[in-house]
């Protein structure tokens, strides 16, 4: 289609939209390749610009032929290179925005997001706010109607008409200023102007006279035309700059002074900003036969009224003079018809090479109410392999079975009646199978009756555009590493699931889950074990996961579930077969690697209505999942303020473990607890013990931050910081001659996972001045058996470099004898619980006399924790108890008070 203009303007018009798809480099480039001449920067200009060598610049993005976006989404346009000018002048750095809707970038300028806008209409209010350079662009404004609108012949008509303006554009609010009585239509760009004017939903729309020649043949519009001039050369484009930066303006016009005419004028002529109004010959045609016959009618009338004066012979001169003047009327209007159909031959033949030319993107067909296609434009074959030759065939044919091609005869349908549609996508396959995505525009074509024959259109081919975007789509919604939907997607479509089960009464639960003990494996075994667990353990939830539900890898090694229209029960369930799930072990590089996990779950609409609450909760469950038997646990009120309570511990620990400061008092301190030989009470060594007394929160338990310690991993800090703190006290305790004999160090099960362990604890202990031979290693039955042949190999090594080890906490745990009798410990402690009722359970005598007899037939000592009554005391003695510990003796002391009451006495 083709914005009609009248008469010789076509030619013109064609030439000046074909300079327009020329490239905007070379045009910059053959401007004028000798003109290399720099401008003339006062002291002030040059520090300034050092000091700004990037300049943020707005441009408006729908605003052709001066600044649009190109076929390939580049920006392009004469004030684009009127500005790549001005950078090779200035050496000025352009940024350009990426914001490119007028009203945006108004608003961007004013924010001070940016420096300048690179075209503006200056007006009085404006130039309060901005400073203005010199215009850089000069342009006519034209009204555009339908063709057939006869209404509107001048600027004047647009009274009590519907006129589409483009929003924040300065001739916008000029006209409304002017015809306070027309109906203003308001929309984002001038294409969406055009577009409401060919739909009848607009009487006219005001443009630049060099846009409406751009928008004729980039969108063919067929049924328009240039009604009249609005403002011949009064709408002229500065550059604007912000008021904060005044060097800036003055830095932009020495740029724009420094062009040469012939710059100007090339940069206009490339662009077709020079194009003029065409002469509208129908009128002058239609005035010359209104002219002549109304010399007819006098010279006529001047016969019958001189008939009667003057003779015959008059009478015959004065009609043959009539009939030369009509006869040479008739000359001239025969030249000019076949003027015009030269005209119009040479336009469409030079409108069929353009559209011919357009090969790598575009396709132009036609196809008539039945959908048989009469006409399509070579380049099909350059973009889909098919031939143009041939009988033709039906549309539908040529299209896959994509759900996006369910709608295209619906849309046909509207368009044959009349209706004006945006561009809608379809998709064609090639011969070699490949998909192609088109963006179609259609036009309904009509014959010289009025009737609808059929449609025309174009196919503009945005396959790789399409491919860009999905990819784009791709990484900002999905994990790059388990293709997993990531956290900032995974919110969106929870409310919306949240949204769906609210309109249907359903209810909703969602899974939060963690993997214990990946901080370890990615600490032991590298981050590439790590990205390997996270990739497996995506998969095995996948798998578990059964319907149509989202999984999401939410953060580090934590994942996100949503169970739409599922209840608590089932939600349960799910819970435990996803823990079942990882009870298997991994494989990495040969190497056994043992995962577990939990799930924290939250319900909606009882835990909260929006997604980023039930995340909360379901996140304030997982911490008290970990307490559980099965690792799941929901969400409660008292839940949610201990583990508010919890964050704030796990922040502070982190603070209290890495002060530096000698001025503040240390938060962390070791306390001894005395070990007495049995059954004559004397000091068998000590337990050392780490305590927390924030400044704030008081004294915290050690239940509480040392399970946060190994939940984030501080824990291997934390013991690092206790030996080393231990160490230092018994060199000086030794220098003093004291005999501490041997000191207990508590050793998380975590750091046997680590098969360097041994030699790092040794070089930790050496580096001090302190001794192996000083140290009996405590760790938990419990831990023992997670990985019993690793743990045994690494007990090995200490035993070997004069470590004592002892089994905390014994009989809590399912030791295996086969282990036990391997295990290279000295002594195995027996956990306090069964001490507390020991004079009243017989049960728990029986595990202690058992306990008592097996251990010391292996060879081991015993060790009671927890003694707290004479009573109890007694019972160990008559049953042969080695060591014993607890209130009874002593609480947990400090090294002072150590020093006083065991070693200065």
């Amino acid at each position: 289609m083709v914005l009609r203009v009248k008469t010789n303007a076509i030619t013109l018009l064609v030439v000046g939209m074909l300079l327009l798809f020329l490239s905007p480099t070379l045009i910059a480039h053959n401007i004028d390749e000798n003109d290399q001449s720099s401008i003339v920067l006062t002291k002030q200009e040059q520090q300034w610009l050092a000091e700004n060598p990037v300049v943020n610049i707005g441009v408006d993005g729908y605003f052709p032929p001066y600044s649009y976006f190109n076929e390939d989404d580049q920006l392009v346009g004469l004030a684009i290179d009127i500005l790549s000018l001005i950078s090779v002048k200035t050496g000025i750095d352009f940024v350009i925005d990426d914001e490119h809707k007028w009203q945006n970038i108004v608003e961007n300028l004013q924010q001070g997001n940016i420096d300048a806008i690179l075209t503006m209409v200056k007006t009085p209010e404006r130039a309060q706010a901005y400073f203005f350079t010199t215009p850089i662009i000069y342009k006519s404004l034209v009204v555009i109607t339908q063709v057939h609108n006869h209404h509107i012949t001048d600027r004047e008509d647009i009274a009590n008409k519907t006129v589409a303006l483009v929003k924040g554009y300065q001739y916008s609010d000029s006209v409304g200023e002017e015809f306070p009585n027309i109906i203003p239509v308001y929309v984002d760009t001038m294409r969406e102007a055009f577009e409401l004017v060919a739909a009848g939903q607009a009487d006219a729309t005001i443009s630049f006279l060099a846009a409406a020649n751009y928008f004729q043949l980039k969108y063919a519009y067929n049924d328009l035309k240039i009604a009249a001039f609005y403002e011949k050369h009064n709408a002229n484009d500065a550059i604007a700059v912000s008021k904060t930066k005044p060097l800036l303006a003055s830095i932009f016009q020495k740029g724009i002074d420094s062009l040469t005419s012939q710059q100007k004028k090339a940069l206009n002529e490339a662009w077709g900003a020079n194009i003029k109004a065409p002469k509208d010959y129908t009128e002058l045609i239609e005035f010359a036969l209104i002219s002549g016959l109304l010399m007819l009618l006098l010279s006529i009338w001047g016969l019958q009224a001189k008939r009667h004066n003057r003779d015959l012979v008059k009478a015959n001169q004065n009609a043959e003079a009539a009939n030369l003047a009509l006869k040479d009327l008739k000359d001239n209007l025969q030249q000019l018809v076949a003027d015009r159909t030269q005209q119009l031959t040479q336009s469409e033949n030079r409108y069929r090479g353009l559209v011919e030319s357009l090969e790598d993107e575009y396709i132009f067909y036609q196809h008539d109410t039945k959908g048989f296609v009469s006409y399509v434009s070579p380049s099909l074959t350059h973009i889909l392999g098919h031939p143009v030759s041939g009988k033709g065939g039906f549309y539908h044919q040529f299209l896959t079975d994509s759900p996006k091609n369910q709608d295209v005869a619906s849309y046909v349908e509207r368009i044959l009646q009349g209706e004006s549609l945006a561009p809608f996508e379809i998709e064609l396959n090639d011969t070699k199978g490949n998909v192609h995505t088109f963006e179609v525009l259609e036009r309904p074509m009509y014959d010289d009756n009025g009737k609808c024959i059929g449609c025309e259109g174009i196919a503009h081919d945005v396959t790789a555009r399409k491919l860009q975007q999905d990819k784009l789509f791709y990484l900002s919604h999905y994990d790059d590493l388990t293709g997993l939907v990531n956290r900032y997607y995974f919110k969106k479509l929870l409310d919306d699931d949240i949204q769906n089960c609210k309109n249907n009464g359903q209810s909703l639960a969602l899974l939060f889950l963690d993997l214990t003990r990946f901080k370890v494996i990615n600490d032991n075994f590298g981050h590439t074990a790590g990205d390997y667990i996270l990739n497996q353990a995506a998969s095995r939830i996948e798998q578990h996961v059964k319907g149509n539900f989202v999984v999401s890898r939410f953060a580090g090694d934590k994942f996100c579930i949503s169970l739409p229209n599922t209840l608590a029960a089932d939600a349960n369930l799910m819970a435990i077969e996803l823990i079942e799930a990882f009870q298997p072990h991994f494989e990495f590089l040969e190497q056994t690697i043992i995962i577990g996990c939990r799930v924290g779950i939250s319900l909606f609409p009882q835990d909260g209505l929006n997604a980023e609450t039930l995340i909360s909760h379901a996140d304030s469950a997982l911490y008290e999942a970990k307490k559980n038997p099965n690792c799941v646990a929901f969400c409660n009120k008292e839940m949610a303020l201990y583990n508010k309570k919890r964050h704030v511990i796990e922040q502070n620990l982190s603070k209290a473990l890495f002060v530096n400061d000698d001025l503040l008092t240390p938060q962390l301190f070791v306390v001894y607890q005395p070990l007495m030989r049995l059954p004559e009470c004397q000091l068998a060594g000590f337990e050392a013990l780490v305590r927390w007394k924030h400044p704030e929160l008081g004294v915290i338990s050690p239940a509480e931050f040392i399970p946060i310690a190994e939940d984030t991993g501080l824990i291997f800090t934390l013991s690092d910081w206790v030996v080393n703190s231990v160490c230092l006290q018994l060199v000086e305790w030794h220098k003093r001659g004291y005999d501490f004999k041997r000191v207990s160090v508590n050793i998380s099960a975590l750091e046997l996972m680590n098969v360097k362990f041994a030699e790092d604890l040794l070089s930790l202990v050496v580096k001090t001045g302190a001794k192996p031979s000083w140290f009996k290693l405590e760790i938990t039955e419990t831990a023992l058996m997670a990985i019993p042949e690793q743990a045994i190999e690494i007990l090995q090594k200490l035993t070997k470099a004069d470590f004592q080890v002892a089994i905390d906490d014994f009989g809590t745990g399912y030791s295996s004898l086969s282990y036990l009798k391997s295990l290279p410990a000295s002594t195995l402690k027996i956990d306090q619980s069964f001490i507390r009722n020991l004079i009243e359970s017989s049960e728990d005598q029986a595990v202690i006399n058992a306990v008592i007899s097996m251990a010391h037939s292996l060879g081991k000592q015993v060790t009671a924790e927890g003694v707290e009554q004479q009573e109890q005391l007694d019972y160990l003695v008559a049953h042969g108890c080695d060591v014993a510990q607890g209130y009874f003796f002593s609480r947990p002391i400090n090294a002072h008070e150590v020093s006083r009451l065991y070693f200065e006495v």
